[in-house]
């Protein structure tokens, strides 16, 4: 059935986009590049008069497309000859002409994200769902809700990041507390999603002009926290000090660690693990899955989906396995799935970390993999071998991830002074 304007009016929220498909079918198209030759006409009751011209353009209306008269100026008297104006009005008329500028100058941004969460975003793996929508709800919906695509350029997206690492005052309870502004990597997390929109809006004809992120910097990076990772011993201390709680057994809780540590998987394929995935003969683990909150799927990544090796630990996952069929999870509760991560943080790594004295913010599960991608290197293994481990796609995310060990790195130092010699160093005393 095609779409009328009539029909636009009556598809309720959608019926913007009903309304731009309508413009994008034979009708509009015979609307939208009817050819305009305006005459150019000069205002002269004014202060400095002016050369100007007055095209009917189409406007987006909530009764439908309504072409109007517009008038457009083209240059001051005293700066441009006629024979420059025309020249100048064959500019704006291509554009005016073409049919495609003016409208989608007319369609608001906040129109394109509502159709970008209804059909975009349910596309997506559930973590990256809800970073999407708690990125749209709680910055750029606020941000850029009334204003137009067109409106929204690089100059504005820099001022909008600027502004979000600024500090914020808070008042709660007649104290006013001071909150830190969002981190490098929050504000690329910005940047992407709202990129995304503009990226999407041009796939659907929506929008045809320069991506505004397109070349935007988000500033220098500051890490707000500290990257840590434990002492061998300060590990052992940990795994020590877990214990049973409602959430998993002492043993679940030490071979999620240790599966961390030994293998390097993030926590949601740690909790997708089944015992189907683990060879004792090998002696490896396959990730096939991973389990956030309740939502299980492919894991991240196509280079996520790898075999690790895991020594004599494939051995103790099997004992664990014992008596559980093999499609059934691994660190399963009674009702059959894996626990939250978030309880698992709160209520058993927190706790034991706290009580052997090596807990920090931002301690937990991505600590113990950051520990692996670190101690492989150290071992031997080089950044291409630590990437693949980790199931990451680009070498720079695992440097990311690789701190130095400080008596490392002053074993390097001084094998690097025995080599230029004491004879040489007492030279320079």
């Amino acid at each position: 059935m095609r779409h009328t304007p009539q029909a636009a009016r009556t598809t309720g929220g959608s019926g913007l986009f009903d309304l731009v498909k309508y413009l994008l079918e034979d009708e509009s198209e015979k609307a939208m590049t009817r050819y305009q030759d305006p005459k150019v006409e000069v205002r002269r009751d004014v202060k400095r008069p002016f050369y100007f011209i007055r095209p009917y353009v189409p406007l987006v209306t909530e009764h439908g497309i309504q072409r109007r008269q517009r008038k457009t100026q083209l240059g001051f008297c005293d700066e441009m000859t006629m024979r420059q104006a025309r020249a100048a009005k064959q500019q704006v008329m291509a554009l005016i002409n073409a049919g495609k500028f003016l409208l989608q100058s007319q369609i608001r941004f906040d129109a394109v994200v509502q159709k970008f969460l209804d059909a975009r975003v349910p596309q997506l793996a559930a973590p990256t769902q809800a970073k999407y929508r708690g990125c749209i709800k709680n910055y750029i919906r606020p941000a850029f809700r009334n204003m137009r695509m067109c409106d929204i350029d690089p100059p504005t997206v820099t001022a909008w990041l600027n502004h979000a690492a600024e500090p914020v005052t808070l008042i709660q309870s007649d104290d006013m507390i001071k909150k830190s502004g969002l981190g490098w990597w929050a504000r690329q997390d910005l940047r992407n999603v709202l990129s995304a929109i503009f990226t999407k809006a041009t796939e659907w004809r929506l929008w045809e002009g320069r991506n505004p992120c397109e070349g935007v910097d988000v500033g220098r990076r500051r890490e707000k926290r500290e990257k840590k990772i434990p002492q061998k011993e300060q590990l052992d201390r940990f795994l020590a000090a877990l214990s049973d709680t409602a959430i998993c057994t002492a043993v679940q809780a030490r071979l999620m660690v240790l599966v961390a540590v030994v293998a390097g998987l993030r926590v949601s394929e740690v909790l997708g693990l089944k015992p189907s995935d683990i060879d004792g003969v090998k002696e490896t683990l396959e990730i096939r899955r991973r389990w956030h909150r309740g939502d299980i799927d492919v894991p991240k990544s196509e280079a996520s989906k790898r075999v690790r090796q895991t020594g004599p630990l494939a051995g103790d996952l099997l004992r664990l396995a014992h008596g559980i069929k093999s499609d059934e999870f691994l660190f399963a509760r009674s009702d059959g799935n894996p626990p939250d991560d978030r309880d698992l943080q709160q209520h058993v790594f927190r706790t034991a970390a706290k009580a052997v004295g090596i807990y920090f913010q931002g301690f937990g599960m991505h600590t113990f993999r950051r520990l692996n991608i670190s101690w492989r290197q150290e071992v031997g293994a080089t950044p291409f071998e630590a990437m693949r481990a980790a199931g990451h796609a680009s070498p720079s995310t695992t440097w990311l991830y690789t701190i130095t060990d400080q008596e490392r790195e002053r074993q390097q130092v001084c094998r690097i002074l025995d080599r230029i010699g004491g004879d040489v160093r007492s030279a320079v005393s």
